[in-house]
């Protein structure tokens, strides 16, 4: 069989000014990307129609599934600074925060009024994934003043983190509401949600997005200790996880961030859901040519933890080496993918397709020389892709579909290689010929490839899986 995939564990890049043109997405794509992340935290709704677009009739002209991600902002914090300008502050500096602009006042803007509620004197600032630390001084009628504990440059939008504070934020704000009216134009296939604290919080976005008939995956972003608390039933609640490790290793001790990680992996395995671990990757790669070897060693041991993608935030969005970044991190992946050993994890809740997948993993973890070449999926929902991929076969998963949508929210999962493919009207499948056929025009399997055919009788009826052929073709 032809080399079909490079690699199996997808990568999400964040589209940003060193990398919006249509070269350098381009470029990204051929380097590996699956899935493009919009941070609609920074830039106008414009701006990010302009590159979804783009990026779309990039991926469709080179005939590459590709998945669009947005990120919404939810309950996050985030400073403002005057004009939008960098403040440059030193080591005992004192600086006012206030909920707005005021006249004949120099100070940075936390527009959040809950957050003046709860803070005193002596607590505890952090900017920028807390690589900016400060402490409140002085508590007054404007809002408070803080002193800065190191030299630092803060720039506008930079997020806040409050350690040990509740801040009763909406789930969602009016900006948010105003994004998710965009998706919809623009068939976006994964919607973010900063700082899901609850099942709730998740619920509320999927009714804003069914009043906008937004057919998107909800992906809850993990970084808080109530997310921690909630974990299960938010990813329950959820279509997917991304462990952002950035606000997580603030709010909760950095000690804990490696067993949480490989915790939360874990449970979506277990859940069939896919997780994306995030967050400073490949972070010293937005100034070099070539990570640090701890970097390296991250994103191996992503693998190893059995993620179904990692991502580039910084380093693909600002960075000086866009794609060297993608391809450095591409080639970390493929590398240790080969040393993994696939392993079964058993479902929340078992269903007939789990069962199937479970009985077929000893074929494909044969190595003898008829070895398992590729397993083909046909799928209407795209549950038994998923549910093929968290075993991590270690072998391309060919996932058969003819609705599109599943097609694309696919591109987040493990080894997964979305066909789009025409299926009879009637949905009766008599015959795998026609699918072996297409894979084989399209050079992904070869005459005397062994493989496993994994499909329901009837197609378009979710939950009918119960039919695996295995065959030499």
């Amino acid at each position: 069989m032809k080399e079909a995939m490079k690699k199996f564990t997808k990568i999400v890049a964040t589209i940003g000014p060193t990398s919006d043109t249509r070269s350098l997405i381009t470029a990204l794509l051929h380097a590996g990307v699956n899935v493009f992340r919009f941070n609609m935290k920074h830039n106008t709704i414009a701006w990010h129609e302009e590159r979804i677009t783009l990026v779309q009739t990039i991926a469709d002209e080179l005939h590459i599934p590709v998945g669009i991600l947005i990120d919404l902002q939810g309950p996050e914090i985030r400073l403002e600074t005057p004009e939008q300008k960098e403040i440059h502050v030193k080591k005992g500096d004192r600086y006012p925060v206030t909920p707005a602009y005021m006249p004949g006042i120099q100070s940075i803007v936390v527009p959040n009024a809950p957050v003046f509620q709860v803070l005193h004197v002596g607590d505890a600032f952090l900017i920028d994934d807390g690589f900016i630390e400060a402490t409140v001084v002085e508590v007054n009628t404007d809002g408070f003043i803080i002193e800065m504990k190191e030299d630092a440059v803060i720039k506008h939008r930079k997020g806040v983190n409050l350690p040990g504070k509740h801040i009763a934020l909406p789930s969602l704000i009016s900006d948010d509401l105003a994004k998710l009216d965009m998706a919809v134009k623009h068939n976006v296939d994964f919607v973010a949600l900063s700082f899901t604290r609850t099942k709730e919080d998740v619920e509320i976005l999927r009714e804003e997005m069914k009043k906008r008939h937004v057919d998107a995956m909800i992906i809850a972003k993990i970084e808080s200790q109530p997310a921690l608390d909630h974990l299960v039933d938010i990813i329950t609640a959820a279509d997917g996880i991304m462990i952002a490790r950035g606000d997580l290793g603030i709010e909760t001790p950095i000690e804990r961030l490696a067993y949480e990680q490989k915790h939360m992996i874990l449970e979506c395995r277990r859940q069939r859901k896919p997780v994306i671990v995030a967050t400073q990757m490949l972070q010293s790669m937005c100034d070099n040519p070539r990570p640090t070897r701890a970097e390296a060693t991250d994103v191996a041991n992503a693998v190893y933890d059995f993620t179904d993608a990692t991502m580039l935030s910084q380093e693909s969005a600002s960075g000086q080496f866009p794609e060297k970044s993608v391809a450095t991190m591409a080639r970390i992946l493929a590398w240790n993918e080969k040393h993994t050993v696939p392993s079964w994890v058993n479902p929340t809740e078992e269903r007939t397709t789990d069962t199937i997948v479970h009985a077929i993993l000893p074929i494909v973890t044969d190595t003898k020389k008829d070895a398992v070449k590729a397993i083909i999926v046909l799928t209407e929902t795209g549950y038994t892709a998923r549910c093929v991929s968290s075993c991590h076969p270690g072998v391309p998963i060919f996932a058969v579909s003819d609705n599109e949508k599943t097609i694309e929210m696919l591109t987040l999962s493990y080894g997964v290689k979305p066909i789009f493919m025409r299926f009879p009207s009637d949905g009766m499948i008599t015959t795998t010929h026609d699918v072996i056929k297409e894979l084989k025009t399209k050079q992904l399997i070869a005459a005397g490839d062994k493989i496993i055919f994994i499909h329901g009788s009837t197609w378009r009826k979710s939950g009918m899986t119960n039919t695996v052929s295995i065959m030499t073709i």
